[in-house]
Order: structure tokens, then C-alpha cells, then sequence
């Protein structure tokens, strides 16, 4: 599938959307499946997100194909709300269908997928590191790891900050160094204020971290840092 593809999907539905770019492919072979766009409409002061799903099917793969542009406090709850109906369908539901993300692969010059069926969001007002805290039992066998994504393009790791730039041979070694012989486990938390480019390009970044000691949570936080409770999250 190639750009041109792309471009000739965003020229049918008559509106400008562009795509996150990264560096590497993890899914290029994604079949059976339904567009979904989800576009910037800045014509108003506000910035909102104009959904078109006409075209869905639900027993098929769903590609959302998001414009990287809009920030994720906008972009989120749109992508919920779909996930939240068709997880709630009753009729012509398909559970081997998936949800992906569409991004484009800037060396290969292709159209790219990002699965995410098994992502849960949470946003708002909480925190990896409450989270964990509040889950103990669960994370007994696990080293866990925040990352938290800010604006002005600055990233902490458990409350160190690093350089954008090394944020991936940073955490290989710090994962490395501080697992204890235990599963890692890595938490991503983003500023809602971000985009979804700096979303999902992070996502697709860290996503070469993961091997059999290694994981990156399926629950992905959205904060608004002035709803967050006073706590020592390590932000």
C-alpha cells in the first residue's frame, strides 16, 4: 500500500488530513477493513474533531486515520467513544476484528498500522504512578517504569528528566540496570495538551523496547496536570 494510496483516501473524502510519520513499520498488511477519519476542524475559535465513520463495518478491522494535529484532549475522547461502541454492539460484531491506527512510514514510503484494540485510555485526572500504587497485587512481579510526556518537547522517567532525543537508549539501559532480574513494565503518560502526533510517533518509537522481559502498558494515561490530585507522582 503505498502513499499514493493514502493520498487518494483523504482526496476522496474531500479534506485535508495529515498523518503521523515515523521511522519504522509494525503493521503493513492489516485486510477486511473499514475507514474511519477523524479530522481537525479549526474553522471555529475552538479546535474540535470532526468524526466521518459512514463507511464503517462492523465486523471489519477499523483503520482511524487521525490528523496528527489535534491535541489529545480532543482526539481521545472521540477514539473511546468509537472503541466504547463497538465493544457494546449486539449484533454483527466480530471479535477476531481489530482497531489500528494509520500513520505513514517516512523510509518506506508507505501506509503504516499501529494496532490498538487492547489499549484502554484513561484521562483527565490520573496517573501511572497512582495507579500502580493502587494496585499492588498486581505489579508484585513487575519493575514498573513511568514516562511522562510534556509540553515544550521534554520527557521525565520516573521524575528524571532526558533528552527527547535519547528517551529510547536511555530507557534500555535504565530499564536494564534497575529491573532486579523482574518483567518490566512500562507506563506512558502524555500532557492532553500534546498532539496526536506526538502521541502515537512516541508510541510507535517505544514500541521497539518491547521483547519478553519488556512491555508497554495496554493502559495509556491522558492527563490534565490541574485535575491531577497533590501527590508524589514522580512527574
Amino acid at each position: 500500500m503505498t502513499l499514493l494510496f493514502c493520498v487518494l483516501m483523504m482526496i476522496s473524502c474531500q479534506k485535508e488530513l495529515e498523518l503521523v510519520k515515523a521511522n519504522r513499520t509494525i503493521d503493513s498488511t492489516v485486510v477486511d477493513h473499514s475507514p474511519i477519519y477523524i479530522f481537525l476542524d479549526a474553522n471555529n475559535k475552538d479546535t474540535l474533531a470532526e468524526v466521518n465513520r459512514k463507511n464503517t463495518i462492523g465486523t471489519t478491522n477499523w483503520i482511524f486515520h487521525v490528523d496528527k494535529r489535534l491535541p489529545l484532549n480532543i482526539a481521545i475522547p472521540e477514539i473511546v467513544a468509537l472503541q466504547d461502541r463497538r465493544d457494546k454492539a449486539q449484533f454483527h460484531k466480530n471479535e477476531e476484528a481489530g482497531n489500528y491506527f494509520s500513520y505513514t512510514d517516512s523510509l518506506q514510503k508507505t501506509l503504516a498500522f499501529m494496532p490498538f484494540k487492547e489499549v484502554n485510555y484513561s484521562y483527565n485526572s490520573y496517573y501511572s504512578s497512582i495507579y500502580v500504587k493502587e494496585n499492588p497485587d498486581y505489579h508484585l512481579h513487575f519493575q514498573t517504569f513511568s514516562v511522562n510526556f510534556k509540553p515544550k518537547n521534554k520527557v521525565s522517567v520516573d521524575g528524571n528528566e532526558v533528552e527527547m532525543s535519547e528517551l529510547l537508549t536511555f530507557l534500555k539501559e535504565y530499564t536494564a540496570f534497575s529491573s532486579e532480574g523482574k518483567r518490566v513494565l512500562i507506563y506512558l503518560n502524555f500532557d492532553e495538551r500534546l498532539t496526536f502526533n506526538q502521541y502515537l510517533s512516541k508510541l510507535i518509537e517505544l514500541k521497539a523496547l518491547e521483547n519478553d522481559m519488556v512491555s508497554i502498558s495496554p493502559i495509556h494515561f491522558i492527563y490534565d496536570k490541574k485535575k491531577l490530585p497533590d501527590c508524589d507522582c514522580g512527574m
